[in-house]
């Protein structure tokens, strides 16, 4: 999974430069599986004009947006440290696809906050995937949890096909990248004109990260479940007490 964030001035920027891009390369919409295999719009392009546009488009994102980040899970992995036991009470689990998602939330999240940004956060994720409702779920999971700590940070959450949100190219792109990078074993290297960096930098490079989910990670997610629902109950008894006790102030009062 590949996720890109910027602010609303970026990606209105990000829009207009990706349009001369488009047309400058003669295609519409860029689908991962298509330039790979190099039909449909991609049909009889040359290794060099793919190669000018992987090129393009890295150093498009790169001096436009604000952060970038990649993410890879091994289905064996998500099976056996994942979903195998124990699951707390209540838990609804991840799909393979959701604990990508929530660990790109997280990460993001954190860039946002790392960064001062008093910003309202706002996920354009494409439609298609089997699970892609199951990020909804997760987004909305994210946002009571932040809400519950008085952090009023997430927006709206928009499932959409390329063609109605251009920037979801540039994940696509992403995605696509990392996966080739993953095959050919030189993952742990930026594409071309990108860095990586923990937090994105000030100026025109976008950060760059690559996540990697260890197996104590993913224990965490269950850990972490059933300690934000241990606290959301918390905090449901402390309302409740206030609210009795406020009725019994109010009634003593109404007596004298």
């Amino acid at each position: 999974m590949g996720a890109f964030l910027g602010t609303a001035r970026q990606w209105q920027l990000f829009n207009r430069k990706l349009k001369h891009l488009q047309e400058g390369f003669g295609f519409k919409i860029f689908h991962a599986k298509d330039f790979k295999a190099q039909t449909k719009e991609f049909k009889g392009w040359s290794d060099t004009k793919c190669l000018g546009l992987v090129n393009r488009l890295t150093t498009l994102v790169s001096q436009n947006l604000t952060d970038g980040v990649t993410i890879h899970l091994e289905h064996d992995r998500y099976i056996n440290e994942y979903r195998a036991p124990p699951i707390p009470k209540k838990m609804h689990l991840d799909s393979q696809y959701g604990v990508c998602f929530r660990a790109c939330m997280q990460h993001l999240i954190n860039v946002i906050v790392a960064n001062n940004g008093h910003h309202k956060m706002h996920v354009v994720i494409e439609g298609g995937h089997a699970n892609v409702y199951d990020a909804e779920r997760i987004f909305n999971d994210i946002r009571t949890i932040l809400k519950r700590r008085d952090i009023d940070l997430l927006g709206t959450f928009t499932v959409a096909k390329k063609e109605e949100a251009p920037p979801l190219m540039a994940a696509d792109f992403l995605a696509h990248t990392y996966s080739m990078m993953r095959k050919s074993g030189s993952a742990d290297d930026p594409p071309p004109d990108l860095q990586q960096y923990d937090i994105p930098p000030r100026g025109r490079i976008a950060g760059l990260t690559s996540i990697g989910l260890r197996p104590e990670s993913l224990r965490e997610l269950k850990e972490n479940f059933e300690k934000e629902r241990r606290r959301g109950i918390e905090k449901w008894r402390a309302h409740r007490d206030a609210k009795k006790a406020a009725s019994k102030i109010s009634s003593e009062r109404q007596d004298s």
